[in-house]
C-alpha cells in the first residue's frame, strides 16, 4: 500500500481547517484565570487561560482588546468568548479571544453597558462643555484622604502654585459614595467660585469604581453648569461618570496636568492676545482713516467745508468792523472827556488861585464880606503855592 504523505504545513492547514469548521469551537465560553500576560505596542495582548490541571495559549486583537475596560493581570479570574483555532506557523491551537468578563461581575457589566446605552440614547454624552483655559479657581471632589488628592495637588503646586483650589471631600466607594459625591457636585455649582472641577479617585476593582458608574452621579454631572473632568481609576478602566463628564483623564494626576495651566503658558497666551490686540487695532485705525478719506472726500462734506471756511471769512469781517468801531467810540468819548476836564478846570478855585486870587477863610467858613469877620479874627489865606496865617487889625468897608 502506498504511503499518503503530506508535509507539516499541509498537516496544520488540515487541522486547522477542522477547527474552523467545528461550530462550538467557534463561538465558546471558558472559565480560566490569567497569567503570562504581554501587551504589545501593535495593541495585541498575548497571554495564558489556564485551570488547575491545564491552559492554553490566548491572543486578543487590538480591535477587541481596546474595548476593554480592565487591564488584564495575573491570577485574574475571568470568562472568556473565544474562537479555538491552529496557530498554523507553530503548530499550536490556541483561543482568539473575543472579549473578556471578570467571573461574577457579568450581571454588573450588563447593567453598565444598559445604563451607557439609556444615557446615550438621552444626549449625555453629547454638548460637552469646553474647559478654561486659564482657569480662576479650580474644584476637587475626591476623598480627602486618598492617593487622588495627593496626586492632584502635587501636580498643581508643581504647575501653577496661584490658582486657588476648593477641596469639596466625598466618599469614593462603599454605601454612601453615591449620595456624597451627588451633593458635592450641587454644592460646587451652588458656591460658583470654581472654573472647572475634578472628580476623581485611584484605581480599583469595578466593585470599589462602582459608584461611578450609579445614574444619579451621572445626572448630577450631566447637570453641572461648571465643567468637569472625570478621572477614575487608570487608563484603562471605564466608567459611566467618564462618558458622561465633559472631559475624561487617564488618570487623577493627568487631569492635573491638563487642568492647570503652566505659568510659562499664560505668559505665552498674553503675549499672543497682546499680538492679536494690537493687530486688530491696527487694522481698525487704517479702516477708520480710510473711511474718513472717503467721506471728507464726499461733496457734502466739500459743500460744509466751503460753506464753514466762507462763515470764517465773515466772522473775520465782522471782528474788524467791530474793532474799529469800538476805537472810534473810545476815541470820541476821550476827546468829550478832555474838553470837560479842561471845563471844570476853568471852575476850580484852584484856577482862580493860579491867577493870582486867594481864598480867605475863617474857621474853615469861607469869608465873603466884612461882616463875618470882626477885629483879632485868626484868617488863613489860600494862595497858588502855599497857606498864610494872619490876625485881622483892622476893616474898611467900601463904599
Amino acid at each position: 500500500m502506498d504511503k499518503q504523505i503530506i508535509s507539516i504545513a499541509e498537516l496544520n492547514k488540515y487541522v486547522a481547517a477542522l477547527l474552523d469548521r467545528d461550530y462550538i469551537l467557534d463561538n465558546i465560553w471558558l472559565r480560566a484565570e490569567i497569567s503570562n500576560v504581554t501587551y504589545h505596542k501593535s495593541g495585541h495582548v498575548y497571554f495564558t487561560l489556564k485551570d488547575s490541571q491545564a491552559g492554553i495559549d490566548a491572543t486578543m486583537f487590538s480591535r477587541n482588546a481596546s474595548k476593554l475596560t480592565f487591564r488584564l493581570n495575573a491570577g485574574l479570574k475571568v470568562l472568556v468568548r473565544a474562537k479555538i483555532g491552529l496557530y498554523e506557523k507553530a503548530g499550536k491551537y490556541q483561543a482568539y479571544v473575543y472579549e473578556i468578563e471578570r467571573e461574577g461581575l457579568g450581571i454588573l457589566y450588563e447593567q453598565f453597558l444598559a445604563l451607557k446605552d439609556k444615557l446615550a440614547k438621552k444626549g449625555y454624552a453629547d454638548n460637552k462643555q469646553i474647559l478654561p483655559k486659564y482657569p480662576g479657581a479650580v474644584g476637587i471632589i475626591t476623598s480627602s484622604t486618598g492617593a487622588a488628592l495627593h496626586d492632584i495637588l502635587k501636580v498643581a503646586r508643581r504647575r501653577n502654585k496661584t490658582i486657588p483650589i476648593y477641596i469639596y471631600p466625598a466618599s469614593v466607594q462603599g454605601q454612601f459614595a453615591e449620595s456624597e459625591i451627588v451633593k458635592a457636585i450641587k454644592q460646587a455649582n451652588k458656591d460658583s467660585i470654581v472654573d472647572v472641577i475634578i472628580l476623581g479617585r485611584g484605581g480599583g476593582s469595578i466593585e470599589d469604581l462602582w459608584c461611578f458608574n450609579e445614574e444619579n452621579v451621572a445626572e448630577a454631572i450631566y447637570q453641572s453648569k461648571i465643567p468637569i473632568v472625570s478621572a477614575v481609576g487608570h487608563e484603562v478602566d471605564f466608567t459611566i461618570s467618564d462618558f458622561v463628564a465633559d472631559y475624561r483623564a487617564a488618570t487623577p494626576s493627568m487631569a492635573a496636568e491638563i487642568v492647570f495651566p503652566t505659568l510659562s503658558d499664560i505668559s505665552t497666551n498674553l503675549k499672543y492676545i497682546f499680538k492679536e490686540l494690537n493687530d486688530l487695532v491696527k487694522v481698525k485705525l487704517n479702516d477708520c482713516y480710510h473711511k474718513m478719506d472717503i467721506l471728507l472726500n464726499h461733496n457734502v462734506f466739500k459743500d460744509v467745508t466751503k460753506s464753514f471756511q466762507q462763515k470764517i471769512q465773515e466772522v473775520d469781517i465782522l471782528t474788524e468792523e467791530l474793532q474799529t468801531f469800538s476805537k472810534n467810540i473810545i476815541t470820541d468819548k476821550k476827546v468829550f472827556l478832555d474838553i470837560n476836564i479842561k471845563q471844570l478846570e476853568k471852575l476850580s478855585p484852584l484856577a482862580t488861585i493860579s491867577r493870582g486870587f486867594s481864598i480867605i477863610t475863617a474857621n474853615d467858613v469861607l469869608v465873603t464880606n466884612l461882616d463875618s469877620i470882626t477885629i483879632g479874627t485868626s484868617l488863613n489865606i489860600r494862595i497858588a503855592d502855599g497857606n498864610i496865617t494872619a490876625i485881622v487889625i483892622n476893616k474898611d468897608k467900601l463904599g
